[in-house]
């Protein structure tokens, strides 16, 4: 959290459809390469991009009823980043069946630090509710921002590993982090 007192603004979520698939594409580089870029052998980055990013991938993720992107705004319209859900996805153990994934929450530089990612967190936790899901999960690198999640109420349950052949070995463990709702 910053040291800023001023209030969180108020964050507008629009949902995504093709037309804002280079708007996706822009955010997530935009979003992912001033954290995780040091993360990657070279070459692993661009991989990643085209991985979850690529035109042929959102195509038919913005197609898929069970996906929703959306982009969380400034009342004035500045993006702020992105986020990804997985509107019913069991945890990986699949004790819960019944769960809303909460795949990438990414926000550019200019937004951390200063309360909007709890914000969007809590869109996606009300999401859920919304949907009638009994939990929210997400999966986080170990040497990530744990503790953001843990302020949100989610806790760990298991690990993940990152089987990219381009990340760093130091960077394939993760966790597995769930809010019960």
């Amino acid at each position: 959290m910053s040291n800023d007192s001023s209030p969180t603004p108020t964050i507008h979520h629009r949902h995504c459809t093709l037309e804002d698939l280079e708007a996706l594409q822009y955010l997530g580089r935009a979003t992912y390469e001033p954290y995780y870029k040091h993360v990657w052998h070279p070459g692993g980055v661009d991989f990643y991009m085209e991985h979850c990013f690529g035109a042929d991938t959102l195509r038919e993720q913005l197609s898929d009823p069970n996906i929703a992107y959306y982009l969380p705004s400034l009342p004035n319209g500045t993006p702020m980043g992105l986020l990804k859900l997985g509107l019913s996805k069991p945890t990986p153990d699949g004790r819960i069946a019944n769960a809303l994934f909460l795949e990438k929450i990414y926000l550019l530089p200019a937004f951390m630090g200063k309360g909007q990612g709890q914000a969007i967190i809590q869109y996606a936790i009300d999401m859920a509710r919304s949907l009638g899901r009994d939990a929210v999960w997400l999966t986080v690198m170990e040497k990530g921002p744990v503790t953001a999640y843990e302020r949100a109420g989610f806790v760990q349950s298991g690990a993940v590993d990152y089987g990219f052949s381009l990340l760093q070995p130091a960077y394939r463990k993760g966790l597995v982090m769930v809010k019960m709702l």
